[in-house]
């Protein structure tokens, strides 16, 4: 039998043996175009890319039954539903024990007693789940009981065992396994009792070792495996070999002027720019963990970009490795700010805009398009697909993104994890990692940065231990940090410890918005409800020749995003901001006075950074911290964790009350070596046994890097505030009526980004508006706009004795 004489298929336009060949190939060339170290594990680069080929060669044997055949030909759609459900149909787990037993064959004679006696197991969870996310190790394989083998007993008589002789021996041809078809029929139940036998002692490996390793080897393979079966699947495969010259962010500069601006600002943003980008040369490529820690404001968002361009042109130069630049942000709300910064280095540069090949925002706000730098464009599913591959060179996308992608059971998330290889990974804000993590990102990350030659670039004012530098874990690129941060004499920080409540705070900042009418205010606060009460009170004084902002997450994301850019622009009009603490992180705003509740340390250091921040202003700005309460409580209690609160008013009350911009950095190293002197690890350890013993499910219901603290039970409300939203409701409303759920999902896709530009996500005990039926959505239609969304403030919630927090 010849592969022309071929019938059996893995897709209705698709052959079996090609799709197998296919995935093999894109699976083995994948893990070879990565550079690893993974000399511990045993397995040196052409062993992991032949496990690569042969798990791709594997995934789809279940498909040569005659039931599958029966259930892809058949052409009545609700008919082929139904055979969906059935197990006789589905493919995974006959796949799966296919897997393990060409990769026992292969691993057998390596004769190695390391991770590589265990990769046939780790090949039966990776191809057992490849259409689904993953579950824990040993409930997984647990599954193989008597039911489910007599099950596979109907598969294994249904085979066309002549086809798949065919092709599996030209598909293994040149590896030394004796495959044979019939042995493998006649002794499955042998090999399911295997896999059983061999659970016990891996899950026993697994608890002994307690090593990072297992989790980052099967997720790869799990990841290059489904990205490989949904590329050749789709058809879709964009690849192409893009230079970005290493000197991209020193010939903007010069474009700019930058370099001729002698203001104090820009001294200091051009003294940390050249000691960043000068240490490429002498760097120690084995040290891969870096931190760049300098003042709000300094420019580190093209010291960052410019230092990893560097970085990568000389890890390619050297050591013949392609990095990705994958820059990360905790908010939504300066993600499109550096964005924008990177594209316009681009467009100066290069003098046009980089495709998104080169440049590629990933968030659920962003575009859906992509175009290559051969023109060639995609929309819809296609685009969508490409964009959460992260098929870039430069990526700039969210903490949520990144960190739920290298912590995750997700299928979806999990096909860029083999991406991270290789990258150069700079994250922006990283104060904003909540420390009950620290522990399990540390594990993880180092293990990408020894095993995946990753390089990590941690980037903020406000350096979080998670990283020791006394223990010389990461390496300081800012070696004159100190000095830097006594040349910034920008403002100047009071800080008040008594209580006051909210009638109080009123009169003190109604009286000194009175007397200084030339000064803009930015008051941040931490409840919703608190928020709202200082607004409305300073709104109501309608003060001449001032303007008033409110900002908070109740504001639908389109007006929030308008609200912060005409608080960026110049204007004759004075500006008075209240805002939630979503203002803190890099929105780059700059004001004369501030207000702050008390936060901790990190948030304190983040919200001054909007004080005087471009040190435009006659005289220091000044930073006030206040304690507000209510009838209860201290309204910090409702946001913060008492051990973080805690420890801030230790460091506060061993300072003095007036603190300036030269004492932030022994401020901030205090702070954070408390929280990490004292904090429990309990969390982080728990999280960390689940990585270690591959508890995949157990992982991902426990890990949330944005944490709810109110607790309360959430509904997305989409508001008809104008008449575009109007539109895009009609248009969503119409998506009921497509039954086929490919075709519903690429109209989706067409108005996903102006759909969430109106929606916000509120209590559900505050949404009294009747949900629309079977949408599992909230919704303020346009006439009822005035009872339920004021324009000023966003959504009008039921406050009352509620305590909101943002």
């Amino acid at each position: 039998m010849s592969s022309c004489d071929f019938h059996l298929r893995s897709h209705p336009d698709k052959l079996l043996f090609r799709h197998l060949s296919n995935v093999g190939n894109k699976s083995s060339s994948t893990s070879e175009e990565k550079s690893l170290s993974l000399d511990k594990f045993g397995i040196d680069e052409n062993t992991f890319s032949n496990i690569a080929y042969l798990v791709g060669i594997c995934h789809d044997f279940g498909k040569g039954t005659e039931y599958f055949q029966s259930y892809l030909l058949e052409t009545n759609p609700s008919i082929q539903r139904s055979l969906k459900n059935k197990k006789e149909y589905q493919h995974g787990l006959i796949s799966a024990i296919f897997a393990y037993y060409i990769l026992k064959m292969y691993i057998y004679p390596l004769n190695n007693k390391n991770i590589l006696e265990y990769i046939p197991v780790i090949g039966y969870l990776i191809v057992k789940r490849h259409h689904g996310n993953l579950k824990d190790s040993e409930d997984e394989i647990l599954e193989l009981d008597e039911d489910t083998l007599e099950i596979i007993d109907l598969q294994i008589e249904s085979l066309d065992t002549r086809e798949l002789k065919t092709i599996y021996e030209e598909l293994l041809d040149g590896y030394a396994i004796s495959f044979d078809i019939d042995t493998f029929c006649n002794e499955y139940r042998s090999i399911a009792k295997d896999i059983l036998k061999n659970r016990r002692k891996f899950i026993k490996l697994l608890k002994k070792e307690q090593f990072t390793g297992y989790y980052l080897i099967t997720l790869t393979l799990y990841s290059i495996l489904i990205n490989s079966d949904k590329i050749d699947a789709s058809s879709i495969d964009v690849s192409s070999e893009i230079e970005i010259s290493p000197e991209l962010v020193d010939k903007y500069k010069v474009e700019k002027g930058f370099q001729n601006n002698e203001s104090i600002m820009n001294k200091v943003r051009n003294e940390i720019y050249e000691e960043v980008t000068e240490s490429i040369e002498k760097l120690d490529l084995n040290k891969k963990i870096y931190s760049i820690s300098v003042p709000t404001g300094s420019g580190k968002t093209l010291t960052s970009l410019s230092f990893a361009l560097k970085l990568k042109a000389r890890l390619r130069k050297e050591k013949r490795i392609n990095s990705k630049i994958i820059y990360s942000l905790p908010f939504l709300s300066i993600i499109d700010q550096n964005y924008d910064a990177f594209e316009d280095v681009f467009k100066t540069v290069e003098t046009s805009n980089p495709s998104e090949d080169v440049l590629l925002k990933h968030h659920h706000l962003a575009d859906i398009f992509y175009r290559t730098q051969d023109d060639e464009e995609f929309e819809g599913l296609k685009s969508l697909f490409l964009i959460e591959g992260w098929n870039s060179e430069i990526i700039v996308t969210t903490f949520v993104q990144f960190f739920h992608t290298i912590v995750s059971n997700k299928n979806r998330s999990l096909r860029k994890f083999h991406t991270i290889a290789n990258s150069i990974v700079i994250l922006d804000e990283v104060q904003s990692i909540p420390h009950k993590y620290w522990l399990l990102l540390k594990q993880v990350i180092f293990g990408f940065a020894e095993y995946f030659n990753t390089y990590f670039i941690f980037v903020t004012a406000t350096q979080p231990l998670i990283f020791d530098p006394e223990k010389k874990e990461i390496i300081e690129l800012v070696k004159n940090k100190d000095k830097y941060f006594r040349e910034f004499d920008r403002v100047k920080l009071e800080i008040n410890l008594n209580p006051m409540n909210l009638d109080e705070f009123k009169e003190t900042i109604e009286s000194e918005i009175k007397e200084k009418p030339k000064k803009d205010f930015l008051v941040v606060l931490n409840t919703v409800k608190s928020s709202l009460n200082i607004f409305n009170h300073l709104n109501k004084l309608k003060l001449e020749n001032t303007t008033y902002y409110y900002l908070s997450t109740n504001i639908i994301p389109k007006e929030r995003l308008k609200k912060i850019k005409e608080i960026k622009e110049e204007s004759d009009k004075r500006k008075i901001i209240v805002s939630t603490q979503l203002i803190e992180a890099g929105v780059d705003i700059d004001v004369d006075i501030v207000y702050r509740d008390f936060a901790t340390i990190d948030s304190i250091n983040q919200v001054a950074g909007r004080c005087n921040r471009n040190s435009s202003k006659p005289k220091r700005g000044e930073v006030k911290i206040v304690v507000l309460k209510d009838e209860r409580k201290e309204l910090h209690r409702y946001i913060y964790s008492s051990f973080l609160i805690d420890k801030t008013r230790d460091v506060l009350k061993e300072s003095p009350s007036e603190l300036y911009e030269k004492d932030l950095i022994s401020l901030n190293n205090s702070y954070f070596r408390k929280v990490k002197d004292t904090s429990s690890e309990d969390e982080s350890n728990k999280l960390l046994s689940y990585v270690n013993e591959l508890k995949f499910k157990s992982l991902t219901s426990d890990f949330r890097l944005i944490d709810d603290k109110a607790g309360y039970e959430k509904i997305d409300v989409f508001v008809e505030l104008d008449d575009k939203a109007v539109e895009i409701w009609k248009e969503y409303i119409l998506l009921k009526s497509i039954k086929d759920p490919l075709k519903r999902k690429e109209k989706y896709l067409t108005i996903r980004k102006e759909f969430n530009e109106y929606l916000i996500s509120v209590p559900k005990k505050d949404f009294s508006c009747e949900e629309p039926e079977d949408l599992n959505i909230g919704y303020v239609p346009f006439e009822q706009i005035k009872h339920y969304y004021n324009p000023e403030t966003g959504f009008i919630f039921e406050l009352k004795s509620t305590m909101m927090c943002d």
